[in-house]
């Protein structure tokens, strides 16, 4: 299990406008309970990468769609130019290098203040490369577009490591489209082009550029927009299955590896998986089964049930915290503290 200050993960989002704001709250609340802290993503998840489609040489719109979500209008999905070749694709930057050295700066700010425990990293959370190409281009011309974006997309992570130092780094991949619309089917056609052997080397690739004195950890999602998840798993079984098979992929180990858990899930059919989850020792697990909704008493259930399959594991949230009032921010990082303490 995660020990002393590794109980606790956040993973990425808060309802605040400033970075500064994160570690100022975040910072003192979990102090000798998480051991990295993000920068809150003021910036957005994949809506923000996937604006470099756009201005992309050698991608033009393709009359297929897609829809992030049921209940939102479909968007039109990118395909290469008639004539134009995958590998002559020339992507716009992305910026998520810019982004976290700014955030970087606010942290040794935020820690020389005395805000953030010494020991402390600074955690990037970033979506997949196939966050932005499973979702917005067409399902045909996914394996052949993903390898150039990957590229593209990893020169960036490789600023980030060379800018800061990696003692106190550490880079999480954020595992929702994979999930969401290629396993469980809300893109039609996407798993035929993009099956789980093809998204976990895709997965293992991305934590592999990640070089092994920066911890590197791996947040699978089902997607939060509004507070809810797209889609409700039915299990941990999915999850299970596409860690499994990144991890016998990986040429470096995993730090950790997060799953989210729905609040009215403190059931053995969810958590029953996880006795399959093959696990290294030295990868720390932390299970996303905090909800302010029903407090420390319905967190203290789904622990319980947990403990039965699951190996030794930290707590978090299920996914982001963008969508609470920043005025509900103390309560909830108390509510990490308490949990953690129930471990």
């Amino acid at each position: 299990m995660p020990k002393g200050d590794r109980r606790v993960l956040l993973v990425g989002s808060f309802p605040f406008k400033t970075e500064r704001e994160v570690f100022e709250a975040a910072g003192p609340a979990l102090a000798g309970y998480a051991a990295r802290l993000p920068d809150g993503e003021a910036q957005g998840w994949n809506t923000f990468p996937a604006a470099t489609l756009k201005q992309a040489q050698g991608l033009e719109p393709s009359a297929q769609t897609a829809r992030a979500q049921p209940d939102l209008p479909p968007y039109p999905l990118w395909q290469i130019e008639s004539g134009a070749r995958a590998e002559d694709i020339v992507f716009a930057p992305v910026g998520y290098d810019t982004i976290a050295l700014r955030s970087y700066t606010a942290f040794v700010a935020a820690r020389q203040a005395g805000h953030i425990a010494p020991g402390t990293r600074f955690q990037v959370s970033l979506p997949t490369p196939f966050a932005t190409i499973g979702a917005r281009v067409i399902p045909e011309q996914v394996p052949a577009v993903l390898p150039v974006f990957e590229q593209h997309f990893f020169r960036e992570v490789d600023a980030i490591v060379r800018a800061i130092p990696a003692q106190d780094l550490a880079i999480q991949w954020d595992v929702a489209v994979e999930i969401i619309q290629a396993l469980h089917g809300n893109r039609p056609g996407l798993l035929q082009h993009a099956p789980m052997p093809f998204l976990a080397a895709a997965l293992a690739r991305a934590i592999g550029r990640v070089p092994a004195e920066v911890e590197a950890g791996m947040h699978l999602c089902y997607g939060n927009p509004g507070g809810r998840h797209i889609i409700e798993p039915p299990s941990t079984g999915v999850m299970v299955a596409l860690a499994n098979d990144v991890l016998s992929r990986l040429s470096r180990p995993l730090t950790w590896l997060h799953m989210p858990v729905p609040r009215d899930r403190d059931d053995d059919a969810y958590f029953a998986p996880l006795r399959d989850l093959r696990l290294p020792p030295a990868t720390q697990f932390y299970l996303g089964l905090v909800h302010l909704t029903d407090g420390i008493e319905g967190t203290r259930r789904r622990i319980a049930t947990a403990k039965k399959y699951a190996p030794d594991f930290g707590v978090g949230w299920e996914c982001g915290l963008r969508a609470f009032p920043a005025d509900t921010i103390s309560d909830l990082l108390r509510l990490h503290r308490e949990a953690a303490e129930l471990l």
